[in-house]
Formats: structure tokens, C-alpha cells, sequence
């Protein structure tokens, strides 16, 4: 017996062939159900839910109307969700940039001048990743705390007196939680910025330092170019855990002062649960589900051209 380059068995019509021939029938896509099931119970059943909630509003006798596209209408003309595309396209443009950089740096340092302690420094700048939400909100509510926080005190050096806490300004409330959140997570960034350099290869090192590549020079010219597959994954990594931002606002801040510090997160949760809107509420997440998908798009197209099999058979040729 034998199986052929298209996986038919040829030469053979015993027990093991008409076994195989058993095996490979439709009784094969079985295994496939747990992981279909799966997905149209908790992802594709939702997702449909939550579209035909949004097309249905419910008046105050409980009973659903169909209202079409006229409450995605009011949503894209509510100034509030202007507010929350602008609090969120700044904690990206922030946030995704200062974690690489600071993260890239850490784990330079840390790879590349320290032996003995390397293991210390990655636990110690790793450890805010895996601290709970909760008490990092509870210690950096404390830090930003008006009167008596540490921020209050640092700022007093430089002669900056603030009548408030930081989180409590409308003015600087987005960016007091983007400083948390850069705390947060610059750790993840390293970690992954570790993994990469742990895995380049000795020999380009090698050579560049025999032409005369060091330090800085040595990490920006050969490093850095060297790394760029952690970087793109670290920015899609990164534009979805913005679009995901909920824990840290909605603990700290609840989204306020004001909608200052709103997020999708907390819009959506105070929609629905708070204001009772569920029709609204769906509707701003099938809004952000389709901003996530356009974005995911643009990444496969412009991150992951060079994985793509057409690409693959260009370097090979």
C-alpha cells in the first residue's frame, strides 16, 4: 500500500487501506465542530445579535420599532463619539510609539549590558503586566491624588501647581491615563523586544562590529532594521489593544471628567448599562467592529505583505 503525492492510497485494498479511506471520509470535518461550534456560539451569534439590536429601538413600553440606519445616523452626529475617535486616535499615536521605543531601549540595555542581573531587570519591568487592574487603578489614583499624590509633589518642583488631580482635569485626564498605560504595558514591549534580539543572528553581529559598527551606530543601523518583525507585531498589537481599552479608564475614570477621558469602552458600557440604550449601545459596537475590521485589513495589506506566499516565492527566486 501507498499514498499518493494527492493523498489517495493506491496498491492496496486491505484492512489498513479501507481504514484510511474511513478515516479520511466525511466523518473527518468532525473534529472540525468544537472549534465551529465555538465560534458561532460566542463570536458569530453575538455579532449578528448585537447588528440586528442596532437597527431596533426600544421605546419606554418596552416594545422594539425598527429605526433602520437612524440610530448609526445620531451616533456618527453625536459630538460625544467625535470626542472618543479623538481621546482614542491620541492614545494610539501616543501610546503604540513611546511603548516601542522605551521597550526596544530596555531590552537593548538589558541584553546587551548586564549578565548577572538580566533575569532581575526583566522580572522587575515585566512585573506591571502581570499586576492586577485593579490595584494598579487603586496606587495610580493615589500617585495623581490632589494635595498630597507624588505627582502633585514632582510637579511642585518644577513650579507647576495644579488646583486638581490630573485625572480629574478635562485638560490632561486622556493623557494622565496614557502615562498608566505606557507604566503598564512598556514591559510587554520588552519582553518581546528580548525574544527578538535573543534570536539574531550571531554571525550579521559579527561582521558589522568588523566594519566598524558600535554601539548606537550598531544598534540603529543593524539592530533595529534586524527587529522589524517585532515591530510590526507590536503596532497591531498595539492598534487592537487600544480599540480594546475598557479596565484602566473605566476604574480610574469612569471615562470623565466631562467625556474627557472617554474611551469605546466606557462609551458603550455607559450607553448601555448605565443609560439603559442597548439599541445605541450595539449600535456604537458594530461601528467599532467595523472600524477594528477596516484597520485589520490595512495591517494584513501594508504589515504583512512581506508573509504572504507571493512574497515568500520572491525571495526564494
Amino acid at each position: 500500500m501507498s499514498v499518493t503525492a494527492s493523498g489517495s492510497v493506491s496498491g492496496s485494498s486491505g484492512p489498513a487501506a479501507r481504514h484510511y479511506r474511513r478515516f479520511a471520509g466525511p466523518s473527518t470535518y468532525l473534529f472540525l465542530l468544537p472549534a465551529v461550534a465555538l465560534f458561532v456560539v460566542f463570536i458569530a451569534y453575538p455579532i449578528v445579535w448585537v447588528l440586528g439590536e442596532s437597527l431596533f429601538s426600544e421605546d419606554r413600553g418596552g416594545a422594539n420599532t425598527f429605526v433602520g440606519l437612524d440610530t448609526y445616523l445620531s451616533v456618527l452626529a453625536d459630538p460625544v463619539f467625535w470626542i472618543v475617535v479623538r481621546n482614542m486616535t491620541v492614545w494610539a499615536l501616543i501610546t503604540i510609539p513611546v511603548q516601542m521605543i522605551i521597550g526596544g531601549t530596555v531590552a537593548y540595555f538589558i541584553e546587551r549590558h548586564t549578565d548577572a542581573w538580566r533575569g532581575f531587570f526583566r522580572t522587575m519591568f515585566f512585573l506591571p503586566v502581570v499586576t492586577s487592574v485593579s490595584v494598579i487603578s487603586l496606587v495610580w489614583v493615589q500617585i495623581y491624588a490632589p494635595y498630597y499624590g507624588i505627582a502633585q509633589e514632582y510637579l511642585g518642583l518644577f513650579g507647576i501647581e495644579m488646583a486638581s488631580s490630573p485625572i480629574g482635569d478635562p485638560s490632561t485626564a486622556i493623557y494622565a491615563l496614557i502615562i498608566v498605560n505606557i507604566w503598564q504595558w512598556t514591559g510587554f514591549s520588552m519582553l518581546m523586544y528580548v525574544a527578538g534580539i535573543a534570536n539574531l543572528p550571531t554571525e550579521v553581529l559579527d561582521a558589522a562590529r568588523v566594519d566598524g559598527a558600535r554601539g548606537l551606530r550598531l544598534a540603529w543601523s543593524v539592530i533595529v532594521p534586524m527587529l522589524t518583525p517585532v515591530t510590526k507585531s507590536l503596532l497591531m498589537l498595539g492598534i487592537i489593544g487600544t480599540l480594546q481599552t475598557f479596565p484602566i479608564v473605566q476604574l480610574m475614570t469612569g471615562g470623565g471628567p466631562n467625556h474627557a477621558s472617554e474611551v469605546f469602552g466606557t462609551y458603550v458600557f455607559r450607553t448601555s448599562f448605565v443609560l439603559g440604550d442597548t439599541g445605541r449601545g450595539a449600535t456604537i459596537s458594530v461601528i467599532v467592529l467595523l472600524l477594528a475590521l477596516v484597520l485589520s485589513i490595512v495591517q494584513i495589506i501594508y504589515l504583512g505583505a512581506d508573509l504572504s506566499p507571493s512574497g515568500r516565492k520572491r525571495e526564494d527566486a
